[in-house]
């Protein structure tokens, strides 16, 4: 079966990686000019000489700096710390390290460090920017939940997104957008009043609003392409879609975990991305005020999230569209 994305995809996922760029650039540019100018005037108040150019340089590489730092920072802690994850051997879990070597020689790989954490909600994720430093971090729950085609289908998807360097393109997609929240959110608790501050905080606001649109959809598309990829080195996308529509029912909906876990949660295989259900609205002696006219609002802004919205900032597309492009798969190649 043939492991090369379909034209779409390919397409897709370029145009989203150029606006993410672009966006990018005009962003930091924006930023290194607003350091530049306050340099420059700082300079102008105690008497230092240099050019807008200079300034405009010496702005760009702090903000290059300060780039760095998040990122260093966000790679600091990975989901083998983070879910508590131990590194097994072939004499603990002999048939998932099997599996896992077998995969791995099949897609031309070295084989990833093994990382099991006792956890009932079922994970399958990987770490690691570089194919030589990879890490495989699965669930005991997934583990229990998959019978061995559905399990090996999983590892495969796994071994797919260490294929494309997934991991390494999502972390460089992110950075920019770790940059400009943490700016905007230094310059809002800052105290400061400067118009220029005001609207660097609130360009940082919309660049990372837009910003994580671009993420999510290019995450989505990476997801099709380790669907794809999965399918191709076992050679049977039915066990994949088997697995995706078991995991499925097993994901809660509404995970009671601190915010890392949850964000690291949403990288695996059936993400946590349902959200906690929207509260359900009934009348209360306390706020009849416009009831009539509430109720109906309240419908309506549920269905607009439900439908347009949330679709929109997920990381993976909808579990019964992956079912679907695999039995299309499955026809196409008439496995």
């Amino acid at each position: 079966m043939d492991w090369s994305l379909d034209r779409h995809l390919r397409r897709r996922m370029a145009l989203t990686l150029f606006a993410l760029a672009a966006l990018t650039i005009a962003f930091a540019t924006g930023v290194a000019a607003v350091l530049a100018w306050g340099l420059e005037w700082l300079s102008g108040l105690f008497g230092l000489g240099g050019s807008f150019e200079l300034w405009l340089a010496l702005g760009g590489m702090a903000t290059l700096l300060a780039s760095v730092v998040i990122l260093w920072r966000a790679l600091d802690k990975d989901a083998v710390e983070t879910f508590d994850a131990a590194a097994v051997g072939p004499e603990t879990y002999p048939d998932l390290h099997a599996t896992v070597t077998r995969l791995a020689q099949a897609a031309d790989l070295p084989v990833p460090s093994v990382h099991v954490t006792d956890r009932k909600r079922p994970l399958a994720m990987t770490t690691g920017l570089s194919t030589d430093d990879t890490k495989l971090v699965v669930s005991t729950g997934l583990l229990d939940v998959l019978d061995a085609d559905e399990l090996e289908a999983v590892l495969a998807h796994e071994l797919a997104h260490i294929k494309n360097r997934d991991a390494t393109v999502m972390t460089l997609a992110e950075l920019p957008l770790a940059s400009a929240r943490t700016l905007g959110r230094t310059l809002q608790h800052s105290g400061g009043v400067h118009i220029a501050l005001v609207a660097v905080a609130l360009a940082s606001y919309a660049f990372w609003g837009i910003g994580r649109l671009l993420v999510a959809a290019l995450s989505r598309s990476r997801e099709l392409a380790a669907d794809r990829g999965a399918s191709a080195l076992v050679g049977d996308p039915a066990a994949l879609a088997s697995a995706l529509k078991t995991l499925d029912g097993d994901v809660p909906s509404a995970p009671d975990r601190d915010a890392r876990e949850a964000a690291l949660a949403s990288l695996s295989i059936i993400p946590d991305e349902r959200g906690t259900p929207w509260p359900k609205l009934t009348y209360q002696d306390g706020w009849p005020i416009f009831w009539s006219f509430r109720l109906p609002v309240r419908r309506v802004c549920r269905r607009l999230n439900e439908r347009y919205f949330r679709p929109t900032r997920a990381t993976h597309p909808a579990t019964d569209e992956r079912i679907d492009r695999l039995k299309s798969l499955e026809r196409e190649h008439g496995t």
